[in-house]
């Protein structure tokens, strides 16, 4: 037999019992699902793509001897849209692109065959000296089709 002082310790030990094997049980039953964040490799995917696109157009031999790379050539020449669709030919077949150049103190404009965004973008930016001229160019980047 349980004595009155300690029934109420055997009490709360069955009380605490019970709720862990409740607790633990609903563990398995009920499953809560919470949305996952967006991934931050997704962004680093593009960012670096557009910073590659950008690269590949300063490493590009230049056609005549007047610059060092066909794209400083090309921003020489005034050649916005040659500029632009060199640097969208080298993003990766799954990514679209608009390019935007600025130079000195103009506002940027879009140019090459750019299309609009279609869903989140990242925008990598660069600025460039050539000759007496400071050209910003920034590379708008997303996913074909808009997905992550």
């Amino acid at each position: 037999m349980v004595d009155g002082d300690d029934c109420g310790q055997v009490h709360i030990l069955e009380m605490v019992t019970l709720f862990w094997l409740f607790f633990m049980s609903a563990l398995f039953i009920i499953q809560i699902h919470i949305p996952d964040s967006a991934s931050i490799a997704g962004d680093a995917t593009l960012e670096l793509t557009a910073e590659d696109a950008i690269h590949r157009g300063l490493a590009e031999a230049a056609i005549g001897e007047s610059a060092d790379n066909r794209l400083v050539e090309l921003l020489a020449a005034g050649d916005r849209q040659g500029a632009c669709t060199l640097l969208l030919s080298g993003l990766s077949p799954t990514i679209d692109g608009e390019c935007w150049l600025a130079r000195n103190a103009e506002p940027s404009a879009p140019h090459g065959d750019g299309v609009e965004a279609s869903g989140s973008s990242i925008t990598v930016h660069r600025l460039l000296q050539v000759d007496s001229d400071a050209w910003t160019i920034s590379l708008d980047v997303w996913y074909r089709g808009g997905g992550n």
